[in-house]
């Protein structure tokens, strides 16, 4: 059973559900398996460098496709660190000055995050992976860099 196991070195973890603005500070925890193959296909195409002009010749290898289908299929169970949440609340300038105050106009935006510490997330699918597809799985988890946004880095690796 494929079981990854993710820590994230800035000890947060910075997701929005679907459907949700950002601004909402609503946190998507535990990843969901949609946000987390996403993430997987990300990195094929961004290390791997899988075709990407987006015609059907450019599709991830059959391989890929392949595993993301076979993990798709199932709901996989988490077993998750415990964390808090928090957020800052900062007034961003939006370069136009505001006449009548005299004044460059701000907008403010939220940052909202789980902190999981040194805590480590585990994600694991009960499927038996073809050996071709578990290891085209081990190159695309050592690659991941985030999940969830940008600044919501991640380390992962493959449970032994």
């Amino acid at each position: 059973m494929p079981t990854l196991l993710l820590r994230f070195p800035g000890g947060r973890y910075h997701a929005t559900p679907w459907g949700h603005h950002v601004n909402e500070g609503q946190i998507e925890w535990p990843p969901s398996p949609w946000r987390l193959l996403r993430a997987l296909l990300a990195t094929g195409y961004a290390t791997l460098h899988w075709p990407n002009d987006f015609t059907t010749e450019s599709a991830p290898p059959p391989l890929a496709v392949s595993l993301i289908q076979r993990l798709a299929s199932v709901l996989p169970s988490y077993h998750l660190p415990p964390v808090a949440t928090g957020h800052t609340r900062q007034y961003q300038p939006m370069a136009v000055i505001d006449k009548a105050q005299g004044k460059e106009k701000t907008t403010l935006v939220f940052d909202t995050w789980a902190k999981v510490g040194d805590g480590e997330l585990a994600v694991t699918w009960d499927i038996e992976l073809p050996d071709a597809e578990a290891a085209l799985l081990g190159e695309l988890v050592a690659r991941l860099g985030y999940l969830g946004r940008s600044e919501s880095w991640v380390v992962c690796r493959l449970a032994a």
